[in-house]
């Protein structure tokens, strides 16, 4: 499998501050059809991230997406690919970027 770059934006800090990062080598999937309400995706996320994600923004596929909710990471010796946690985000209509998927 190979994995995509995702640019995670505007995660709220418990200081009140924002911060933004790049987690390479996630795995993206959809979990709703494409014509629900609030479309979702989950974001495999690797065993080399430590990174939080609560709350972070990302685009994907031209359009913008808000994170909902992780898990917790897995036992890495029992989980034999290299992802071990995911997140699960919503598509925001108010925060569209690019132009329409085809």
């Amino acid at each position: 499998m190979i994995g995509i770059d995702i640019e995670f934006k505007n995660r709220p800090n418990e200081d009140g501050t924002l911060s933004g990062f790049t987690i390479k080598d996630c795995l993206v999937s959809q979990t709703s059809t494409p014509t629900a309400a609030k479309p979702e995706v989950m974001v495999h996320i690797p065993k080399t991230s430590s990174e939080i994600v609560d709350g972070a923004w990302f685009d994907y596929k031209g359009h913008s997406y808000h994170v909902v909710g992780t898990t917790a990471p897995l036992i890495k010796e029992n989980t034999p690919s290299r992802w071990d946690r995911y997140c699960i985000a919503q598509r925001s209509e108010e925060r569209r970027v690019g132009k329409e998927c085809a």
